[in-house]
């Protein structure tokens, strides 16, 4: 019995590991440092995942992403080549009280 709880403990408490809701293909339309120190990523297009955020539209690169440099160096190589991206979303990030699309990661395409 205790081994069954055990499991059971285990699969609750990791489910938001598999949470990432993907974004699709999409190309980097604008990139703007917040005030907060925050990446704010614009693409183009309509909003395809299923983050439940104030702002849809506008997703976020946390400052304290350990991955922050590498990603935002692909974000910007991709915007200004005009190439396609592909990532995930985990989540909303609360930037002084409006909730926004946390990027937990961006595939080059």
């Amino acid at each position: 019995m205790f081994k069954y709880l055990l499991m059971v403990a285990l699969v609750m408490s990791t489910g938001e590991v598999f949470a990432n809701t993907p974004i699709g293909q999409r190309t980097v339309s604008k990139l703007m440092f917040h005030d907060s120190g925050n990446l704010y990523v614009f693409f183009n297009g309509t909003t395809s995942h299923g983050e439940a955020c104030d702002d849809k539209s506008i997703y976020v690169l946390p400052n304290g992403h350990k991955h922050f440099s590498e990603i935002y160096s692909g974000l910007l190589a991709a915007m200004h080549a005009k190439t396609p991206v592909n990532g995930y979303v985990n989540g909303c990030f609360d930037v002084w009280g409006k909730t926004k699309p946390k990027i937990t990661r961006i595939d080059l395409l």
